[in-house]
């Protein structure tokens, strides 16, 4: 294919199919035939993954035609966040000065007819299934940071040279073919920035980058429809379209600890008024070292710090609703959680399943946290049991099989038991079996 004319067409009626719902094995079907267990232990953040594939693995997922809309669709998006970039490199293992640069979504089709590489930056803004795909896999993972879609089309020879990411970067080949040279493993891991090549040199040239590609090991790739490469945060690599190429990028971003971290200590200092009170005032000169005043106090709340952190060692489970939380409200762009669901008719007969599992939650302090699209859901702690038996339930329940099922003598009282189950349902944790596991998106 050489002819990209199609897809500064919006007029043409929507033409592909739509694809299939969720159903929570979103990460299983991407990384067939490897096991999930085996990319989270072995590969993902450390070591370079080819998965091969078949052609139509992905169709349920994108497709040119999908582009064509998604590139119409983005038309109205006015976020900064939906780009489109474009470059004339060629993939070129030494690297190259011929930078990105920005264009316009209606130059897409020129740009490409021209030689240039295009890069539609978060895809999934303009394209609802690929936000809620990109969600259902950082869910599965439970990756506290952003997980997003970028879209890369290149002609015959065009590519990116020789740089690398600071954020692991999953290439799921669409259509066309495309040659990837890669390092087997992270030149820094997690690095601060991205990182280009050129010459011998590397850029920024004022940070530490790590290895260079000339001290590392290289694999080289040919990638046909239905291959998937996955590289960690850090690894050079470089491609080239072969005929021509369109590839989507399921990209990871990090978020630092030190993020989850911060609703831990804010409130521990709002709770000590030698903390909310500051450093104390003094006249004393600071003639090369800090007054007295001031050092006696620095060094008290370090030690009240090191008392924090110490009892956080003993008992981690103060994390817990930091953690959760951040995979709640983790930064993600183009996605929105579902409104609150009422409640549905439903007869003793009626069968629920949970919607995506496996369920998350956590019991600490006598209460139970489970996250969900509209934050962390809050249960009293003899309510946990009753979630494990859900999670347990792959052909579904009724609600008089989870009221009549074994209880302990703390369990719940049956009226609350139903009043938590509606929580469940009204924020999209369960369903009744007979409905779609997510409503379909085009």
């Amino acid at each position: 294919m050489t002819d990209f004319s199609s897809l500064r067409d919006p007029a043409r009626p929507a033409s592909p199919k739509a694809p299939a719902a969720l159903n929570g094995r979103e990460l299983e079907e991407l990384l067939s035939p490897v096991s999930c267990e085996d990319f989270v232990d072995r590969y993902f953040a450390r070591e370079s993954l080819h998965v091969k594939g078949h052609a139509g693995k992905f169709d349920h997922i994108f497709s040119m035609e999908r582009l064509r809309l998604a590139l119409a669709r983005g038309q109205h998006i006015e976020d900064p966040r939906f780009n489109l970039t474009a470059s004339f490199a060629g993939g070129e293992k030494a690297g190259s000065r011929k930078p990105m640069f920005a264009a316009q979504l209606g130059e897409a089709s020129d740009l490409l007819k021209s030689g240039a590489t295009i890069c539609i930056t978060n895809i999934h803004m303009a394209d609802p299934f690929l936000a809620r795909w990109a969600q259902a896999i950082r869910a599965r993972l439970s990756f506290t940071g952003t997980v997003g879609v970028n879209c890369y089309a290149s002609p015959d020879g065009a590519g990116l040279p020789m740089h690398y990411d600071r954020r692991v970067a999953t290439t799921l080949q669409i259509a066309g073919k495309k040659r990837w040279i890669y390092s087997t493993e992270a030149a820094k891991r997690w690095p601060d920035n991205n990182a280009t090549y050129f010459e011998g040199q590397a850029e920024p040239a004022d940070i530490d980058v790590g290895t260079l590609p000339d001290d590392m090991a290289f694999q080289e790739v040919e990638l046909n429809p239905g291959d998937l490469l996955c590289l960690p945060a850090g690894a050079w690599h470089a491609a080239r379209g072969v005929g021509y190429s369109l590839a989507l990028n399921l990209y990871f971003a990090p978020r630092n600890l030190f993020d989850q971290l911060v609703p831990l200590l804010q409130d521990f200092a709002a709770s000590q008024d030698s903390w909310r009170g500051g450093p104390p005032v003094t006249l004393d000169d600071a003639h090369g070292s800090l007054p007295d005043a001031v050092s006696d106090y620095m060094r008290d709340r370090l030690a009240e710090f090191q008392t924090l952190v110490g009892e956080t060692l003993a008992g981690p489970e103060a994390m817990s609703s930091p953690w959760l939380t951040s995979l709640t409200q983790g930064p993600y762009t183009g996605w929105q959680p579902d409104p609150v669901l009422p409640l549905p008719t439903a007869s003793a007969t009626d069968r629920f399943r949970v919607v995506m599992p496996p369920l998350r939650f956590i019991a600490s302090g006598g209460r139970v946290s489970l996250p969900c699209d509209n934050g962390l859901l809050d249960f009293p702690a003899n309510f946990a049991p009753i979630l494990r038996r859900l999670s347990s339930e792959p052909a579904g329940f009724s609600i008089p099989d989870i009221i009549a099922g074994p209880q302990g003598a703390d369990a719940p009282p049956q009226a609350e038991i139903i009043a938590h189950l509606q929580t469940l349902f009204r924020n999209g944790i369960i369903a009744k079996s007979d409905a779609p596991h997510m409503a379909q998106q085009t």
